[in-house]
């Protein structure tokens, strides 16, 4: 794939986030200042990732378990903490995350300047010195080649972005312009994506990459085992529809021109439907007995677990003859991976099956054939197909 392989306007920043270090490097030499600048920035930046990971690790070990006892202390001694932490983790997430990382990076600076006044600047003065006798068209060129490294880190910063904004189904038009871009994919595919799965960054949660958004789908319920599910309901029975789904289906899809089409906008309706009942998932975790599960429950009380958005999908897909498939897996919290459901529809224009999560897809992002869905879901198996 090549670079400027559709070349559009995002494609057009990505080139200047690579383009503009190294022209600023070309236009200004060597010196003894932008050495100490240079230097002093990437010092800053090696803090800043350092205390932003420490961070994040920080916050995941302090909320893994939401009813720890430290946690229990502080509901007693702030009772709407409790509500806030159970109930919107992804804000509680971004504001102890960014409490640690400011007082992490105060901590850094602190111990950085030492470093920096004594290791730094002599080195910066050394370099500059020896650069002096150099004719004035190789300083330039240095000073291009010294910025290449900048310049890449900014593109991959702006690519991660970007990745990050694809990823919300309110993107629209945006989000389209993205992935249509050449250079966005060649770069997402060649370095981003290859980086964000490796096991090391699956275990730093998505505030740097996808387990950023993960987080707002609860932590708790991908930790509940999904053999409970089943106990007293089989697939058959969770799935089982009524007239009102089945009306619901045909109009939401009337007029669609394809399977994908129909399917997309089934998805859009459970996920912005069904609301995460966390009551539920609590009960579940302890006792499934007597618990009703499945697709009219889903849809009558508007409430469900994992598990009832991915019936209720398959109920409402089988209606409007869409192929579809319910599958179990692995899906990843922002701390840990635990039992998930999901589904998968087919699309025939492209002969392939598609993976769908409406679950994940309630906190707001675009979980519909989402690039990267193998990143934070894994372990799949189809556990029942229906045309």
């Amino acid at each position: 794939m090549d670079f400027f392989k559709d070349f559009n306007f995002i494609s057009a920043a990505i080139l200047l986030c690579l383009a503009v270090p190294i022209i600023g490097g070309l236009l200004a030499p060597f010196s003894s200042e932008r050495m100490k600048r240079t230097f002093g920035a990437l010092l800053n930046n090696v803090a800043f990732i350092g205390c932003l990971v420490l961070s994040i690790y920080l916050t995941g070990a302090l909320l893994a378990d939401t009813y720890s006892p430290f946690l229990q202390r502080l509901y007693k001694l702030i009772p709407p903490l409790e509500n806030f932490i159970t109930g919107k983790d992804i804000w509680v997430y971004i504001v102890v995350t960014l409490f640690f990382l400011i007082v992490t990076y105060i901590i850094a600076f602190l111990l950085t300047r030492p470093v920096y006044q004594h290791v730094v600047v002599p080195l910066a003065n050394k370099i500059a010195k020896a650069s002096v006798s150099m004719p004035p068209v190789i300083r330039h060129v240095l000073g291009a080649v010294w910025q290449i490294p900048k310049a890449i880190i900014y593109t991959l910063a702006f690519t991660l972005l970007l990745n990050f904004v694809a990823g919300f189904s309110w993107a629209g038009s945006m989000a389209q312009s993205i992935n249509q871009s050449g250079a966005y994919r060649r770069v997402n595919e060649s370095i981003l994506q290859p980086l964000l799965e490796t096991p090391l960054a699956q275990k730093i949660p998505v505030v740097l990459m996808d387990s950023f958004e993960n987080a707002a789908a609860t932590l708790e319920e991908r930790n509940i085992r999904l053999v409970r599910y089943f106990n007293g309901v089989t697939l058959e029975d969770a799935i089982a529809s009524n007239d009102e789904i089945d009306a619901l289906a045909l109009s939401l899809t009337d007029g669609a021109d394809t399977d994908r089409e129909k399917a997309k906008r089934l998805y859009d309706w459970v996920s912005r439907n069904i609301a995460y009942d966390q009551d539920k998932a609590r009960a579940v975790s302890v006792d499934p007995t007597g618990i009703d599960s499945g697709a009219i429950v889903a849809y009558e009380t508007r409430t469900g677990i994992c598990f009832d958005f991915a019936t209720l999908y398959v109920a409402m897909c089988r209606a409007a003859a869409v192929d579809v498939r319910f599958v179990t897996g692995m899906g990843y919290s922002g701390t840990e991976w635990g039992d998930h459901a999901w589904n998968e529809i087919y699309d025939p224009a492209d002969d392939r099956w598609i993976n769908v999560d409406t679950t994940f897809g309630a906190s707001g992002l675009d979980y519909f054939d989402r690039p990267g869905f193998e990143s934070d879901h894994r372990d799949a198996v189809v556990q029942g197909a229906w045309s």
